[in-house]
């Protein structure tokens, strides 16, 4: 199990959440938790060096948040979707 310290750069600020994961093959499974609560990770998959999933929050409202990033090393960077309302930006740090 890998832990990650992700920040998430939205239209409303930045969020600092932890991110706990372990790969199997292409599959990834694990969990996020952060302010907004804590959810599994879902739909988690691995393409090379790059990572997708997704993970359901209840604050500040229910909703799925999409991530597609790319693995460098000991950095992880990409785009995340707030459901149907917005998207932005995320870094990822092992812990």
């Amino acid at each position: 199990m890998e832990n990650w310290t992700i920040i998430i750069r939205s239209p409303m600020g930045e969020t600092t959440a932890k991110l706990q994961f372990e790969q199997t093959g292409t599959g990834v499974n694990g969990e996020m938790t952060g302010k907004s609560g804590s959810g599994p990770i879902e739909a988690g998959r691995v393409d090379g060096d790059r990572l997708y999933w997704t993970c359901k929050i209840e604050k500040p409202m229910p909703m799925t948040l999409k991530f597609k990033g790319v693995r460098k090393g000991d950095e992880m960077n990409g785009t995340v979707k707030f459901g149907i309302f917005a998207s932005g930006t995320f870094v990822a740090k092992p812990i």
